[in-house]
């Protein structure tokens, strides 16, 4: 991983992506409880988070599974911990103003928050088996929901319904959203979502309003709130 090509907000002196890199090395291999104190503060100070003022940088994304590799299959209890406290912080902390989105395998420019949230939810089994505090973590991942549209039919009233697939919390309507649609290389737009309905297999019945058009099968929704995120 070529740490010092990612993002660095370099009006923040402890945002260092590369410092990241070598304070997750010294998380992994930390024997003692001093040694692993220092790894996680480091990270708290670096590109990473910066803890004194509650941000999250962008190679918070890039970070997040390797301390979930830890979560999942650290050496010891303490550094366990340790990787579940910083990765709380990571959803919670606002990113820096212009760096609150961040590039992924399955769409450009999605909400950082949201993107870590994907990794927790994709881990979810392991942070099961973490108790209370890894349960914690993905009601609160949960709340970053992301619906992917599979159908969808417009309606006489020029409302849009379509089928989703959806990942997270169901949410309470009407709520603003952002959609991405394919290829992801057009602007984001929001739309507002009137109604949902959602089953226990996660398929979901949206209702859109303020759409420029049909979405295409693929395209995506995220919470306009987490695209606002940011100090």
């Amino acid at each position: 991983m070529d740490w010092s090509a990612l993002p660095n907000p370099t009006a923040h002196p402890c945002d260092d992506p590369e410092r990241v890199a070598h304070a997750l090395r010294l998380l992994t291999v930390s024997t003692t409880a001093n040694e692993t104190g220092d790894a996680a503060s480091l990270l708290a100070d670096s590109g990473f988070v910066c803890a004194h003022a509650a941000m999250v940088f962008p190679a918070a994304y890039t970070a997040t599974p390797i301390l979930l590799d830890l979560v999942e299959h650290g050496h010891r209890p303490r550094i366990k911990d340790a990787a579940l406290g910083l990765l709380s912080n990571a959803l919670d902390y606002f990113p820096t103003a212009g760096h609150n989105r961040v590039d992924t395998p399955y769409g450009i420019h999605v909400p950082l928050c949201c993107a870590i949230a994907r990794h927790f939810r994709g881990r979810r089994a392991a942070l099961l088996a973490h108790g209370i505090h890894g349960k914690q973590l993905l009601a609160e991942a949960d709340l970053h929901w992301r619906l992917t549209v599979e159908e969808a039919e417009v309606q006489g009233d020029g409302s849009l319904t379509a089928i989703a697939t959806l990942e997270g919390t169901p949410f309470r309507t009407p709520v603003e959203a952002e959609l991405h649609t394919p290829p992801f290389e057009q602007p984001v737009r929001t739309v507002r979502v009137d109604a949902l309905t959602a089953d226990d297999s996660d398929t979901a019945c949206i209702e859109l309003r303020q759409t420029p058009s049909r979405p295409a099968p693929g395209s995506c929704l995220y919470p306009a709130e987490c695209g606002r995120r940011e100090h």
